[in-house]
């Protein structure tokens, strides 16, 4: 069986880190199929997996432009798999290959275009939301088989778009390898790669409006000025809506607090369990989530979590967070300040977090992803012992 996985919104982060733990994962499963794998070229090598039955296709243009590359996607792509005589194509962000010759496995990792009018959006994300939406709802009916990362996703879905429950696959990420409480000496590549001293408050989440920043902004202004909270908040990545963020900070600098936040940019995935591992506790705002990667990893580095009070998010922490109303700035502040000022609350969050992450595995996770792949070949052969079993004059 050939199949294909299309991963060219691989660049950082999420979509990235699925398929650099997924693709090894598979190959242990699976030596017998064949699989072609389109990665944007500037990431195609960071993926460690030299079996033979896995081919990696460097695509040196179509991450560059989301409209570039869909168009590539749908347009291009569908000749190339027939090229490859593709069984089955695997796309790993939402859009099925509408005009694919082979049957398409979709995985959902975005829901924001579902719930785009709930939040503020600059005009551009807007119509980009808009488009995504209407892709994806095409995609999910199109599709054989869905592959959801969360219990919630998959109830999210079944009611949305009154899909068969069978048809959508769960599947959480895993821990990915390195994201591990701190060592001995680690506070010293800490202040090397991203020139921070602890302690700090840590928080990762969408900049944009769905990541809540701007309640979790005012929490801690309160905090600040009450005299409750000296050390720095601690916020990295990439900036998605512009005109949010620049309302956060407009918040900051006007109460005096801006020189308190550290915004870090982008900061290398490999680089994330530093910023885990020496945080005195680490804030999830995000107020909509398909399932909360950055939890897991959390989890895994044993740092003390709070977390907005909506699923997934409890579905992933358990007892291993402080939850609060993502909606009520002084509830974040107030569950902030208990656990800040509570070390015997932030160990025991700690021990809760090692053990939680241990029910998360990116094992199990290519398991089920490489039976998907089995049942698509196996329904063929099914149709065919059918048909042999009807006599000739009846075959019509």
């Amino acid at each position: 069986m050939n199949i294909a996985i299309l991963g060219l919104t691989a660049t950082s982060y999420g979509s990235l880190t699925y398929l650099k733990n997924l693709l090894p994962h598979l190959a242990q499963w699976d030596r017998c199929n064949r699989y072609e794998v389109f990665l944007p070229a500037a990431n195609a090598g960071v993926l460690d997996v030299r079996q033979p039955n896995f081919r990696i296709h460097p695509r040196r243009w179509a991450a560059k432009s989301g409209t570039l590359r869909v168009l590539w996607e749908q347009l291009v792509l569908p000749w190339i798999l027939r090229a490859h005589r593709a069984d089955a194509v695997y796309t790993t962000h939402n859009m099925a290959i509408l005009l694919s010759p082979a049957p398409s496995i979709i995985l959902i990792q975005n829901v924001e275009p579902f719930f785009a009018r709930q939040f503020p959006n600059a005009l551009h994300l807007r119509a980009r939301l808009w488009l995504l939406r209407m892709m994806t709802g095409i995609s999910l009916r199109r599709s054989r088989r869905i592959i959801a990362i969360s219990e919630w996703e998959k109830e999210f879905l079944v009611e949305r778009f009154h899909l068969p429950p069978d048809k959508i696959i769960v599947t959480y990420p895993g821990v990915t390898e390195g994201f591990r409480p701190p060592t001995p000496g680690s506070a010293a590549s800490l202040r090397e790669h991203l020139g921070l001293e602890p302690p700090y408050i840590l928080s990762v989440t969408r900049l944009a409006g769905y990541g809540n920043l701007l309640n979790l902004a005012k929490a801690y202004v309160s905090l600040v000025k009450a005299g409750k909270v000296t050390m720095p908040l601690v916020i990295p990545g990439g900036v998605w809506d512009s005109q949010y963020i620049g309302r956060v900070k407009k918040l900051l600098t006007a109460e005096g607090c801006a020189d308190r936040v550290e915004f870090l940019g982008y900061v290398p995935h490999q680089h994330m369990p530093l910023l885990f591992g020496h945080a005195t506790c680490f804030v999830f705002p995000s107020l909509l989530e398909a399932c909360g990667t950055v939890l897991i990893e959390a989890l895994a580095c044993g740092t003390p979590i709070l977390c907005c009070r909506r699923r997934p998010m409890t579905d992933i922490c358990g007892d291993a967070a402080v939850w609060f109303d993502g909606e009520d700035p002084s509830d974040i502040a107030d569950r902030m300040f208990e656990v800040l000022s509570n070390p015997s609350l932030q160990e025991a969050l700690s021990r809760r977090a090692l053990a939680r992450a241990t029910q998360f595995s990116w094992q199990q996770g290519a398991e089920k992803v490489y039976r998907v792949f089995e049942q698509l070949a196996l329904a063929p052969r099914a149709a065919s012992r059918g048909a042999e079993t009807i006599p000739p004059e009846r075959r019509t």
